[in-house]
């Protein structure tokens, strides 16, 4: 007779486990996603402008936008152009609509003198509906003249 000897099986231990992974790629996707649409948030005042006020101001759509800031070069559409080639930007941007509004967005402390520049480089490129941007102004109560700080 013979005798078989069986050894008992072991039990494994099933370690649990939390696979990260797909955390990891889920947060970073949100930080990627997060730090993009902020820049965009931004972009849309693009740079630090003080216009000056106006009890008239109007806005406007469908336009090619120049903006002056003191110190620094004229921008055509968001697109810094050199002092002499303002004129050709604004063609390009212009499409040949002569008909196209160009809003001047100038800084308060943008000089006058480059202001009446940028102007004829306006009318140079034979565009004549042109509008100066300004804030609108709060409006004043009783017995209070308008008029800046």
């Amino acid at each position: 007779m013979s005798v078989e000897f069986v050894l008992p099986r072991r039990q494994r231990r099933i370690r649990p486990y939390l696979d990260l992974t797909a955390m990891i790629d889920t947060v970073f996707n949100l930080l990627i996603f997060f730090a993009v649409t902020t820049t965009f948030v931004g972009a849309r005042s693009g740079l630090p402008l003080q216009l000056p006020t106006a009890q008239t101001a109007q806005p406007v759509s469908e336009r090619i936008v120049l903006t002056l800031l003191p110190g620094r070069p004229v921008q055509v559409n968001g697109e810094e152009v050199a002092q002499g080639q303002v004129g050709e930007a604004l063609e390009r941007a212009a499409r040949g609509d002569l008909e196209s509004q160009v809003v001047v967005l100038a800084d308060e402390k943008v000089p006058y003198s480059q202001l009446v520049d940028v102007l004829d480089e306006v009318r140079l490129a034979n565009l004549s509906r042109i509008a100066l941007a300004a804030a609108p102004r709060k409006a004043a109560g009783p017995g209070e003249r308008h008029h800046r700080p």
